[in-house]
């Protein structure tokens, strides 16, 4: 194995959730699956998301100034499976799955397990990522909370 790989293989090992990031394509929701989300303040509760430079959804998170976060419940890989492909809305549901609008219009899953809006305070480019980093504004806890998908549980591999 040469270094790329083993240094591949190595960060394959850092858990990570698997989530199901949302935002607005003008006052339309859309959402996509991501990997790299993480707290990075407690006061203010400011988190980061990488999201692909080279995707929808860095526009509209870029255009709009806020994102959701939707942390799926575990054993929820085929829910999360419905949004590889980044659908938009079709009424009140996008991917097949229900929503309902968070404090600015983003979508919080109704199946998540628990869901939370940002605004965008800012971004830092990286070589092929745009990472953004949001105030939580909002939040909702289903169900008391439990156990979230995870992209080990998937068996999916988020690599190049």
């Amino acid at each position: 194995m040469n270094e790329k790989e083993t240094t591949g293989r190595v960060l394959e090992l850092v858990p990570y959730g698997l989530y199901v990031l949302g935002s607005l394509n003008g006052s339309v929701p859309a959402a996509i699956v991501a990997n790299w989300v993480t707290q990075v303040s407690f006061s203010p509760p400011w988190v980061a998301i990488a999201v692909e430079a080279d995707s929808r959804m860095r526009e509209n998170i870029a255009r709009s100034g806020v994102f959701s976060v939707n942390l799926m419940p575990a054993g929820g890989r085929d829910v999360a499976k419905a949004f590889l492909k980044g659908p938009e809305a079709k009424g009140e549901t996008i991917g097949g799955v229900g929503f309902a609008p968070a404090k600015n219009g983003t979508p919080f899953l109704l199946g998540a397990t628990a869901s939370f809006e940002c605004q965008v305070k800012n971004a830092l480019e990286v070589p092929d990522h745009l990472v953004f980093i949001g105030e939580v504004v909002d939040a909702v806890l289903r169900n008391g909370g439990g156990g979230v998908l995870t992209l080990r549980e998937t068996g999916w591999h988020y690599t190049r």
